[in-house]
């Protein structure tokens, strides 16, 4: 399978959420790869995606308009509206959890 992508993603293991209808519904979603340019979101069940929301990534402070790129079942690819600024993506070999260090 050749890999199309133009941009690099990174696995990932982050708490999100699909915000729609002028931020008055959201769903609890997990961001399992993300980029600069797009993600793939996950959910425990199968649901529907609004073909246009904002995904929220509360840990790594964005909240980024997306659209539906495709579905397939409880998982979906979305491509951002707009880049995501530098350092909110993590960098190559970013570990799956993070532990805060005193200061």
């Amino acid at each position: 399978m050749i890999e199309n992508r133009s941009k690099k993603r990174w696995r990932t293991v982050l708490k999100g959420q699909v915000v729609f209808n002028d931020r008055s519904s959201a769903l609890a979603c997990s961001v399992q790869d993300l980029s600069e340019i797009g993600a793939r979101i996950g959910f425990t069940d199968a649901v529907e995606v609004p073909p246009e929301f904002e995904l929220e990534i509360p840990s790594r402070g964005l909240r980024l308009p997306a659209r539906l790129v495709w579905s397939r079942e409880a998982n979906h690819g979305v491509i951002f509206l707009e880049k995501a600024k530098a350092g909110t993506v993590p960098p190559a070999g970013w570990p799956l959890t993070t532990k805060r260090q005193a200061t």
